[in-house]
């Protein structure tokens, strides 16, 4: 995987994903990298009784080796290095009713946004943060973060 940045060449990439107002909020780009931590996911899991599958959380990346909601202190904090790249953690990620969807059977089985509230109020219905790209580079499974 190659990340790239804003300021990238044109021909370096083709394609932009936006899917939040975090980038426009934070400086009018709205390409954002989803980043969850495996340890809140497993949290989460034990909390409510049920296991769930990181990949419903749509994310780009998935961490591991971190405390659970540690990388909510990741946010406006100096950059993180993961494999080549260089990201700015923007914010966190408000869930909405879609992660409320079991992948494999396309049935709404949880309140996810509701339990995140009851069984960890002190984070709200947030999981997961939003980054920017600020230098590109090649990210692979099992690089470091940090």
């Amino acid at each position: 995987l190659r990340m790239v940045s804003a300021e990238s060449k044109a021909s370096e990439h083709t394609h932009q994903f936006g899917n939040t107002k975090s980038g426009v909020r934070n400086n009018n780009d709205t390409r954002t990298i989803h980043i969850i931590n495996g340890e809140t996911v497993r949290q989460v899991s034990d909390a409510i009784g049920m296991e769930i599958d990181p990949l419903r959380f749509r994310a780009n990346i998935i961490v591991d080796g971190f405390p659970a909601w540690s990388e909510f202190d990741w946010v406006g904090a100096g950059p993180v290095q993961v494999g080549q790249a260089q990201l700015a953690c923007i914010s966190r990620t408000v869930r909405c009713a879609g992660i409320s969807t079991d992948l494999k059977t396309s049935k709404h089985d949880v309140d996810l946004p509701a339990l995140l509230d009851k069984h960890f109020p002190e984070h709200g219905p947030y999981l997961g943060i939003y980054a920017q790209v600020i230098k590109g580079g090649d990210v692979a499974l099992g690089d470091r973060v940090c």
